[in-house]
């Protein structure tokens, strides 16, 4: 009688409550979250028992500021921002990785004349975030044997999209291959790109998800999100076009041919395994930064990442 009194309580008591994640987005909800919505909609989070919720920040910069801050439990950041947070003691570091290769090319329109990396000698370049930006373009010259000192690198204050098609500029480092490269094609341009990663730039992750280093190894939240977040990579590779017309349905704003090739040419982009942790190129990474000062001494790994996150179910 015991026992059934036991299993009739156990069938009457409420489903556990779903644990809630404030989940931080980089930039306002674009292609390169579609496999966060997909996990989403899939119910891939639903299933690992949580309820998350993505929010789009209203100043980008102030993302790992307020995940620091307790706003958020989670955040998407990039791998070189994550070297001057540490340096700089903001309190983060890398749980998981959502796009796991640069999206970043130094661009330019074939109509400059522009075939190698040696014919920007001269030019003007542009570029958005100083402090990596332009260090990696004078990186990639330098591989080619360019005169940087010859070379006029300007912070943009406008698209850099806007400013090759304008001829402002003659390249641009704020290229991205899976989405600012679709634009100049739509807009009838024929970009010339060089990738950072195949020209003297270390490889990196472009999208990372940050957590608050002095509680991310004691969150119970973590591994069940980067399950739910692979899981979402799988079915949306499997079904890209049921989640596109969702994604739409949730952001209809968003239903554009630009936005619609920029979901596609993403699917592949997105990390398989997010939880996958390559110490190896992150200390390469580290080492680059520093070399380049963009930071002043490299913190022990344990410092910028978690050493691994368990995955199994």
């Amino acid at each position: 009688m015991l026992m059934l009194a036991v299993l009739l309580m156990a069938a009457m008591a409420p489903a556990q409550a779903a644990q809630k994640v404030r989940l931080l987005l980089d930039w306002f909800v674009n292609p390169n979250h579609a496999a966060i919505f997909a996990a989403q909609q899939s119910g891939a989070f639903a299933r690992q028992g949580l309820e998350v919720e993505m929010i789009a920040p209203a100043d980008s910069a102030s993302v790992p500021l307020l995940l620091a801050a307790g706003k958020a439990d989670l955040a998407v950041g990039y791998q070189p921002q994550l070297y001057t947070l540490v340096d700089k003691a903001v309190p983060v570091m890398r749980v998981g990785t959502l796009i796991d290769q640069p999206l970043n090319t130094l661009t330019a329109l074939k109509t400059e004349n522009i075939h190698t990396l040696k014919d920007f000698a001269g030019k003007t370049l542009g570029y958005a975030i100083p402090g990596f930006e332009d260090v990696a373009i004078q990186t990639m010259l330098k591989s080619a044997g360019v005169d940087v000192s010859k070379v006029k690198l300007i912070n943009l204050n406008m698209d850099a999209a806007s400013a090759l098609l304008s001829h402002k500029i003659d390249g641009a480092m704020t290229i991205y291959r899976n989405y600012e490269l679709l634009e100049l094609r739509q807009q009838g341009a024929e970009p010339v790109t060089f990738k950072p990663e195949e020209h003297g730039v270390p490889a990196y992750d472009e999208l990372i998800l940050l957590a608050k280093s002095d509680t991310a190894a004691q969150d119970p939240r973590i591994a069940p999100f980067l399950r739910g977040l692979n899981d979402g990579v799988a079915y949306l590779r499997a079904h890209p076009e049921a989640m596109w017309k969702a994604f739409t349905q949730a952001w209809p704003e968003l239903n554009t041919p630009l936005n619609h090739q920029a979901w596609l040419a993403t699917l592949p982009l997105f990390a398989s395994d997010a939880g996958r942790f390559d110490e190896a190129r992150y200390q390469a990474f580290a080492r680059y930064m520093l070399d380049n000062k963009l930071i002043g001494q490299i913190a022990p790994m344990s410092r910028y990442s978690l050493p691994g996150t368990t995955l199994t179910r």
